[in-house]
């Protein structure tokens, strides 16, 4: 054992070794702060940007994006631009009206093998350069010059087109050459002001009724067939623009009809008040939309009341806000009531600084609840050219009562006031896509601009 005067040397020394190597935790901890500041703006100063991060495959579906400003990305950088050149899609589109032959030629090039889209507009079109890619084209748009067109194309056949734009403005499809000689395998059908077949023609002989998926008529012109004469077995989506379409839909067979989109006309003239169907005729359907058109007076508030009765199955309904104070009465039955299998609701082209449409829904969903109906969800669409200055108050009553009686509440294109918080409890959800896409341009314009300086 030691002596006493040994032990006290002893702990004196180690008290001093601790007081070292507290100062050196502590210049150790310092130089470490230091460093990490020294890191931290190394990394900022060398940091890629995210979208320079991402692969090219996933930069060139982007890109396909921003159709109308390709000439600009180019300029930004030479991986941007080779992206662009290397895709085949980003050269697919060719205006025939707008590209002259050697710009046909360069497009076709670029484009190998991506399937073609095609557009003619009212000059004679030049078709020797892309009737040799025959086997390529997949969508062909014709809004003018439409006979010559088909005079040319109708006597052979493209194996590969699947989605036809028509505009036959002092046209009669009772002229037309059928489809099915020379598009065997379209899908998707545009008409555009075209005058119906003459009796003695069915249009079943004109269209690809068996493959064809959508049908979309925009007409000025009756449409009346006979009742079950127009068998469409493969077709999933309607959309209808003409006066009355109740004629149309007696005439047509579609059993895996899905999805129906009508915009009523301002022809004035009586419409049909009743549908010569059975409530099967259409039971899968289940989205409904009702687009933009003549104002709801009455006798288009007995037409939609029919349309819902006819597709009284539907899950889904998409209407446009002009429509929604004549759908959703205070009191009493309105048209949408009839849709009794409804689960979801889109009100789309919302407009801030009118709170009508909003006491309209507020007033119609708690009824639905005071009834022991169950809560629907909904979803509302701005319009795309919305005042962003003009915010939506989600704290305001109108909108808190409006969330207590939906499922959930999603909001779309529609800007909302910063500093206010929407609850999640309630169900609903926010889309930020605004935000994000603010910013996003924000830094593109950005980069577009360095790169003309």
């Amino acid at each position: 054992m030691g002596s006493l005067s040994g032990a006290r040397a002893e702990l004196a020394h180690l008290q001093r070794r601790e007081l070292q190597l507290l100062q050196e935790l502590s210049d150790v901890r310092k130089a470490l702060a230091a460093q990490k500041v020294v890191l931290d703006e190394l990394v900022e100063a060398s940091a890629v940007p995210y979208i320079d991060r991402l692969p090219n495959e996933l930069l060139a579906e982007i890109f396909l994006l921003l159709r109308d400003e390709r000439r600009s990305l180019v300029s930004v950088s030479r991986r941007w631009r080779a992206v662009i050149f290397d895709t085949g899609k980003m050269w697919s589109e060719i205006d025939l009206g707008y590209h002259s032959p050697t710009m046909q030629k360069l497009y076709l090039e670029r484009s190998r093998e991506a399937p073609l889209t095609l557009t003619i507009g009212y000059s004679q079109p030049e078709l020797d350069v892309v009737l040799r890619h025959l086997n390529r084209w997949h969508t062909l748009s014709v809004f003018g010059s439409t006979w010559v067109t088909l005079s040319i194309i109708s006597w052979i056949i493209i194996p590969s087109l699947r989605h036809l734009v028509l505009d036959g403005t002092g046209l009669s499809l009772h002229d037309l050459p059928t489809m099915r000689s020379w598009a065997p395998a379209l899908k998707h059908l545009e008409l555009f002001h075209w005058e119906p077949p003459l009796p003695r023609r069915s249009l079943r002989r004109i269209i690809p009724a068996e493959s064809l998926e959508e049908l979309s008529i925009t007409s000025s012109h009756d449409w009346e067939f006979e009742k079950d004469s127009l068998r469409l077995p493969s077709l999933r989506r309607l959309a209808l623009d003409i006066r009355d379409p109740i004629p149309f839909l007696e005439a047509i067979v579609a059993p895996k009809l899905a999805s129906f989109c009508f915009t009523p006309g301002y022809d004035k003239q009586s419409i049909s008040k009743t549908f010569a169907g059975t409530k099967m005729k259409f039971s899968n359907v289940s989205h409904l939309t009702l687009s933009p058109g003549c104002e709801a007076d009455e006798q288009t508030l007995g037409l939609f009341k029919l349309l819902c009765q006819v597709f009284c199955g539907i899950r889904h309904a998409h209407i446009h806000v002009d429509y929604v104070r004549k759908l959703f009465p205070h009191i009493g039955q309105g048209a949408i009531d009839h849709c009794t299998c409804i689960e979801s609701l889109e009100i789309q082209n919302i407009i801030l600084g009118s709170s009508q449409p909003f006491e309209d829904l507020v007033y119609w969903f708690e009824k639905r609840t005071r009834f022991g109906q169950r809560k629907l969800h909904l979803k509302l669409t701005g319009r795309p050219v919305m005042d962003k200055l003009v915010t939506l108050n989600t704290s305001d009553t109108l909108f808190q009562r409006l969330q207590g009686c939906c499922a959930s509440v999603v909001l779309d294109g529609i800007p909302v006031s910063p500093q206010l918080y929407l609850p999640t409890s309630a169900g609903s959800l926010l889309s930020f896509t605004n935000l994000l896409g603010c910013e996003c341009l924000a830094w593109y314009s950005h980069r577009v601009q360095m790169a003309r300086a």
